[in-house]
């Protein structure tokens, strides 16, 4: 049998006889198993490999090479004889085919894992993980879309590109590059940091000591508390929501109770990219670190020349390094300061009670709620913040 193809630069087509026996070259493990993953992918026997990391899955990409069909007599190594193969084509599968410029190569055609499927070499590229990601598991990252029936356990991660958790995220970390559904809901809390991170929109019915981001819309169906929320676009929390901070770049729906009697610190920030805000929020922290070594080298040595000395050499160092950040925070403020040609469309819609203690800022305009609210809406106008009535539902057209 013989495969024809011409190459890009329209030289002579190529041409190849695959051989009477040959043979087939895996350039991934034909052998793997994820229900026996082992710390390191199964790589060695090190006592002190990550528990967590157990290679449960083997990602490929569009285009990658899975495997080659090698002549017997250009082989160095030992071939395995569960490989060596008589005058047949290859072994493939769904989402893979024989490369035309380079025929004894078979390539895959769309991003997932591969396995052999019926003694069959296939690129699947919907990932399903029909128990809890833990320590059965390991830390899954996978190229392809991911639906986990199960779990998410404290102190493990899961990365995919669209993700739906059927179960909770107890206290893991869980990011999506686009779409993201918590079918139980999130929790951390007791030291478990829990994070929830989407690169599109964010459904889950609640977030309990969480932090949540999403580039698109987020939807929470019952309560947000005591969590750090970024959303992109809009939020919309349809039942109970205080304890939290709450940065968006358009505008936030609370359905019940935004804020407690107990006056529990609740914030909204409205108008500002929040993907900007975090950059902020981190540049600060390293600011104040920054700062208070400065303090204490200038105790030391702020009488010293700047080369007199170790510490009057850091302290010269830590100092431009404080200077080169500030700066970096001035550029970034006058970024955002940008975006405030908008802030005239954000609202914040409470169809329930706003209870006092509520900090709530649209663009630069701040406003502390000092009494109760029931069923308005904050917005910016003449750069300060007022309240309104909330615009009764449009009646359906009959």
């Amino acid at each position: 049998r013989r495969f024809r193809s011409s190459t890009a630069s329209g030289c002579a087509p190529l041409s190849w006889t695959v051989p009477v026996r040959y043979y087939l070259r895996h350039y991934f493990n034909p052998d793997f198993d994820y229900l026996r993953a082992k710390p390191g992918g199964g790589v060695g026997t090190d006592e002190n490999a990550d528990l967590y990391s157990l290679g449960y899955v083997q990602n490929v990409i569009a285009g990658q090479i899975l495997a080659e069909m090698v002549p017997l007599d250009e082989l160095e190594e030992e071939p395995d004889p569960r490989f060596v193969r008589s005058g047949e084509d290859f072994p493939a599968g769904a989402n893979t085919r024989v490369d035309p410029a380079y025929p004894r190569y078979l390539l895959a055609t769309a991003k997932g894992y591969v396995f052999y499927n019926e003694g069959r070499i296939t690129v699947k590229s919907l990932l399903n993980v029909r128990r809890d990601v833990s320590f059965h598991t390991g830390n899954i990252f996978f190229v392809g879309d991911m639906a986990v029936h199960g779990s998410v356990r404290s102190g493990f991660s899961v990365q995919a590109n669209n993700l739906r958790i059927m179960g909770m995220v107890e206290g893991g970390v869980v990011r999506a590059r686009r779409d993201l559904m918590v079918e139980g809901g999130a929790r951390g809390g007791s030291g478990q940091h829990c994070l929830l991170d989407s690169g599109g929109k964010l459904l889950v019915p609640f977030l309990e000591k969480v932090e949540a981001r999403a580039r698109g819309n987020m939807l929470i169906d019952k309560y947000c508390l005591y969590s750090t929320v970024y959303a992109g676009a809009n939020m919309v929390v349809r039942g109970q929501m205080y304890g939290s901070t709450v940065n968006a770049y358009g505008s936030v729906h609370v359905g019940a109770q935004l804020g407690n009697r107990a006056a529990v610190p609740t914030k909204v920030y409205l108008g500002y990219d929040p993907l900007n805000i975090r950059h902020l929020e981190k540049i600060d922290q390293m600011i104040a670190t920054l700062s208070q070594t400065i303090t204490h080298l200038k105790a030391v040595a702020g009488h010293l020349p700047p080369d007199a000395s170790e510490a009057s050499r850091k302290l010269a160092r830590l100092t431009a390094q404080r200077e080169v950040i500030m700066r970096r925070r001035t550029e970034l403020w006058t970024h955002l300061s940008q975006d405030e040609t908008s802030l005239q469309s954000c609202r914040l819609m409470v169809a329930g009670t706003v209870h006092p203690g509520v900090e709530i800022s649209i663009g630069r305009a701040f406003m502390l709620v000092e009494r109760p609210y029931e069923n308005v809406l904050f917005r910016l106008c003449y750069n300060d913040i007022v309240v309104e009535p909330l615009p009764a539902p449009a009646k359906a057209a009959r």
